[in-house]
């Protein structure tokens, strides 16, 4: 467990958060996570994120340690974010975390089935490096990106609109088009600052 020095304004807005505000961005977290793994065809059956890996349901495990990691001071919750949007963005990091610690600890319900697939883990650890790189780009990375992608007005738009919202479909109406456009420009993104990173 990290832990960061919290200031006492982000302590006060952490004690101040009501029961209907909590419930409202565990509701839309747990959304969140939920189309999450659906989208990226993990199974809840097998794999990372299925009941014998996480000791539970996936997307109640992962909201309940979410908000634990805000209450206990272990994040920053800078004061323009919305509380759904700082859940989100420590569930890509905590996501990100559950897939390398799945694989790194010998998978175990899967080594026992003929039908595994090594193209699947590669590109599962592929999606985590993705949701951890976003989790930290969230908040130390912007001008780095902002920097990559400064010839391409598009990724600046994609960039703007990820700061409101860091969701592909809250992202899509932002940019009024659709989810597929979206992660097109995410992957282009990734390319551009991971280039810009290795100078």
């Amino acid at each position: 467990m990290k832990k960061v020095q919290l200031t006492m304004e982000e302590w006060q807005r952490l004690a101040a958060i009501t029961p209907k505000e909590r419930e409202r961005a565990l509701k839309r977290l747990g959304r969140w996570v939920h189309n999450e793994i659906i989208h990226r065809k993990f199974s809840l059956e097998q794999g990372p994120f299925s009941r014998a890996a996480m000791g539970g349901d996936a997307v109640d495990v992962i909201c309940e340690e979410c908000l634990q990691a805000l209450l206990c001071g272990e994040w920053h919750w800078k004061p323009n974010r919305e509380l759904s949007s700082m859940l989100i963005n420590i569930a890509k990091s905590k996501m990100g975390h559950i897939i390398e610690d799945y694989y790194e600890h010998g998978k175990p319900e899967l080594s026992l089935l003929s039908d595994y697939d090594e193209d699947r883990e590669s590109m599962e650890m592929g999606i985590a490096a993705q949701w951890k790189w976003e989790a930290e780009m969230r908040d130390n990375g912007y001008e780095i990106a902002r920097k990559a992608v400064a010839n391409h007005p598009e990724l600046l738009a994609y960039l703007d609109a990820m700061s409101k919202d860091d969701t592909y479909v809250g992202i899509a109406i932002a940019l009024k088009t659709d989810v597929e456009t979206v992660l097109k420009l995410e992957n282009k993104l990734l390319k551009l600052v991971a280039k810009e990173i290795a100078k």
